[in-house]
């Protein structure tokens, strides 16, 4: 079966980040593909371009390898389009210039705009989003979306009938916000009306505020109007049961949120991954793994945690699950990124020995690190520093009300000037012994971790029978993951 994720907005595409990840770390119920749009009217909005490049460098990475069987970079993802698909085609748009407004100002029609909507909305720029005002997004994207005529949302369509059986799509979307709140019923009930499939979503309620809601000239989302906003979208989905076309929907949010600066979009809106979003990534994943064939009506799926101030492996669903898959992947991650990426270029440019895992891996086996393969492991190391920085940001991404017990990313990365930074691999540390945090964890485990550079090489030196199934440059990368692990 394959699975379709659409990210609507800002936060739903910070929502597929997390998916991405969680791929990576072999994490969804099964090894077929998922599908990925983007769903934005903000063609460079700095949060979902952060993701694109993510799912750019996985992308590469999967296509490009021959892993076998195994957990790393598990599914392969597929773009439906290489960009974000928006309603609007002009340079610039307006809501009075998209509907056309000049031309009947004076009739019933342009009356019923003007009570409708006030003079900033019809005349604002829509270029950078919606402004935090879902009902222009509304009216943008019934108008606009069309799973027959428009290119990308046809493919989305080619792609689901192609299916034998019934699809599963999931949507990520804030409710309090302008793209997310608009799109979350609107595309929902667009493709249920014409494809049979199972729909699911996560809807986000308010996780984070802005520093400076100040400038009224100007028509974007306010965080004063968060929870009257969340108040009113979700009487209107209880009253109307707009949400009655999904199978789940998962109600994700934080009281306590994080402050980020109130960026109306483009690409200074980049704000850094937080948890929420990682329980949004974890919900699709329980949705694609359920089976609702005797399912009637919606389920309506909350989360909690132990204590409303602070975070724990054990606060996520499956948390020790999660905690072991993305355990190993950190480990992958800073393994290949600090000793074995620098050990290779070494090798390949004759300034050092010969250790026995490139013998056994490489020169055994008649493989060279020339221009392409260079190229593939550059990549690796890519979307390596895309998984350290994410989830050291989700570690770090928390209000002062709160505290995150996950990873200690002190080893391998800084903060500065307010942003996660990583560290030269020269200056990544050799201990491990609380990498990855634990409420449990002994002293002799943490022992054990503190060495676990050491023991990782040891295995890797007599490793030469392992991942047969896989080829080349990947089964190196194969078996150096699974050493990686506990």
């Amino acid at each position: 079966m394959a699975y379709y994720a659409i990210g609507i907005g800002g936060t739903g595409a910070k929502c597929i980040e997390s998916l991405i990840h969680l791929a990576a770390a072999g994490m969804m119920p099964d090894s077929d593909e998922l599908h990925v749009l983007f769903v934005d009217p903000d063609a460079e909005n700095g949060s979902r371009t952060r993701s694109q490049n993510t799912l750019s460098n996985y992308v590469k990475c999967k296509e490009k390898l021959d892993l076998g069987q195994t957990e790393l970079l598990q599914t392969m993802i597929i773009p439906v389009t290489s960009k974000a698909w928006t309603p609007f085609t002009g340079t610039d748009p307006s809501l009075q210039n998209f509907l056309g407004y000049e031309n009947f100002p004076e009739t019933p029609a342009g009356k019923l705009l003007d009570v409708l909507y006030s003079n900033l909305e019809k005349k604002n720029t829509l270029k950078e989003g919606f402004g935090g005002h879902p009902s222009i997004g509304s009216a943008a994207l019934a108008k606009t979306i069309d799973l027959v005529n428009d290119n990308t949302w046809s493919e989305f369509n080619k792609r689901i009938r192609a299916e034998d059986e019934t699809a599963k799509v999931f949507l990520f979307a804030s409710i309090f916000g302008g793209t997310g709140a608009s799109g979350f019923p609107t595309i929902a009930r667009i493709i249920k009306d014409v494809l049979p499939v199972e729909l699911g979503g996560a809807l986000l309620l308010p996780y984070f505020k802005f520093i400076d809601d100040r400038d009224d000239s100007k028509l974007k989302a306010r965080s004063d109007e968060f929870f009257m906003n969340t108040q009113a979208a979700l009487n209107y989905y209880h009253l109307l049961d707009q949400t009655n076309i999904y199978k789940a929907v998962y109600l994700l949010g934080d009281e306590h949120r994080v402050e980020v600066e109130n960026n109306p979009g483009g690409k200074p809106q980049e704000n850094a991954p937080h948890f929420v979003e990682l329980y949004g990534a974890l919900s699709a994943i329980d949705f694609f793994g359920r089976n609702f064939a005797q399912v009637k009506g919606t389920q309506y799926c909350v989360v909690g945690r132990e204590s409303n101030n602070g975070l724990q492996w054990t606060d996520l669903p499956n948390g020790n699950v999660v905690r072991s898959r993305i355990g190993q992947l950190t480990r992958f991650a800073l393994a290949f990124r600090s000793v074995y990426r620098p050990a290779l270029q070494k090798i390949a440019n004759r300034n050092s020995y010969r250790a026995s895992w490139y013998v056994d891996f490489f020169e055994q086996r008649g493989i060279k690190i020339d221009e392409d393969e260079d190229e593939l492991l550059g990549n690796v190391v890519k979307y390596c520093e895309d998984f350290l920085r994410w989830i050291a940001n989700i570690q770090e991404n928390c209000s002062n009300m709160e505290t995150v017990n996950l990873i200690e990313y002190s080893g391998y990365a800084e903060v500065k000037d307010g942003k996660i930074e990583l560290k030269s691999p020269e200056s990544f540390s050799n201990d491990w012994s609380n990498l990855i945090q634990s409420q449990t964890e002994t002293e002799s485990k943490r022992e054990a971790e503190s060495n676990m550079l050491d023991k990782i090489w040891k295995r890797m030196c007599s490793s030469r029978a392992k991942g047969s199934d896989a080829k080349d440059i990947g089964r190196f990368l194969r078996v150096l993951y699974e050493n990686c692990g506990e």
